[in-house]
């Protein structure tokens, strides 16, 4: 008999499946219309992008401004294996995963020796080369020109909706696991004091790499189902600065670091994005750094810490005999 892992809680096993089954369900027992479905299945790709940041930005604590990269050879990647090997889009997705897993242990390796401000300038200029690199390489992303998708080759934005839902399950599922395993206890190690994790045992290298290339993948698949859901791709909107500021944004407004954080920032992030750019296309790019502002000021952990500071707040007021919060304040200030 297989024994439970003992870092795997059977309630989260529980509450995970049925997650997933109302998911879905939901699209074919609930009326919604074609719009909001195609938005819905998009936003599950966004989810597992921000939760595969997450586990180098979040949980390693290396904030990469180069994720585009790999979002953006994933997606070419995949297109140009759909277009000349005729491969099915869902090996499309995964080749152009591992592709862009590869291409971020070859710039990653040496670059994670760096820390803290180091490795994000680094970052930006591994983007924004590969951003040039592609523009110019036109004879396999099209340049300026991009890509076609063949149509006949991919789903249908409506068949997206489910294998989105299948990314953010594999992205939610390797979250808890780093989180909750003995690799996640090294992570977090490697986060306060890399030097101090390789004392006792940790070693930060390996760790760091088996990190970023997980995170590197699954970013590459995303970019392939990107791909295959708007049917044409330019290394402009693919490599884009744009892309690794929304995926940072995802995480710090969910709450960096934790397991589902970053999809519940991915949800707010598409629902202003929508409004932003019906509204004010020109600043919805500074609209979005105050926002990170404001998040890194007043609360850290996002959208998670806020629910934490709730809960506590209703679990003290429900508290019986608990003295108001005015009074608690008071006594502490000394008024």
């Amino acid at each position: 008999m297989t024994r439970w892992p003992a870092w795997l809680s059977r309630r989260a096993s529980a509450l995970f499946v049925l997650a997933l089954v109302v998911l879905y369900l939901a699209p074919l027992l609930l009326p919604v219309s074609d719009y909001t479905h195609d938005i819905v299945g998009l936003t599950f790709m966004f989810m597992a992008a921000a939760l595969a940041w997450n586990w180098l930005g979040g949980f390693v604590g290396q904030i990469s401004f180069g994720h585009s990269a790999m979002f953006g050879v994933g997606g070419f990647v995949a297109a140009r294996a759909m277009i000349a090997l005729h491969l099915p889009f869902a090996l499309a997705w995964l080749l152009g995963g591992l592709v862009a897993g590869g291409y971020a242990l070859l710039w990653g390796h040496p670059t994670l020796r760096l820390r803290g401000p180091y490795f994000s300038i680094a970052t930006i200029g591994v983007g924004e080369a590969t951003r040039l690199f592609a523009t110019y390489w036109s004879d396999f992303t099209g340049g300026s020109s991009g890509l076609s998708l063949p149509l006949a080759a991919n789903p249908t934005k409506y068949q997206l909706y489910w294998y989105g839902l299948y990314l953010l399950a594999a992205a939610v599922a390797v979250s808890y696991w780093l989180r909750r395993s003995r690799i996640g206890l090294g992570l977090l190690a490697i986060k306060e004091d890399v030097e101090a994790a390789g004392d006792v045992g940790v070693n930060p290298t390996l760790y760091q790499d088996l990190v970023l290339f997980l995170s590197g993948v699954m970013v590459g698949v995303c970019g392939g189902f990107y791909a295959s859901y708007q049917a044409f791709i330019d290394p402009q909107d693919m490599f884009s600065f744009d892309r690794s500021i929304g995926l940072i944004l995802m995480a710090a407004i969910g709450g960096l670091g934790t397991v589902l954080g970053p999809v519940w920032g991915a949800v707010v992030f598409v629902i202003i994005q929508e409004f932003l750019l019906a509204n004010y296309s020109e600043l919805y790019l500074g609209l979005y750094g105050g926002l990170l502002i404001l998040i890194i000021l007043f609360e850290p952990l996002g959208l998670t810490g806020l629910a934490h500071r709730l809960r506590r707040l209703v679990g003290r007021r429900g508290r019986p005999g608990s003295a108001p919060l005015t009074t608690v304040a008071a006594d502490r200030s000394g008024t």
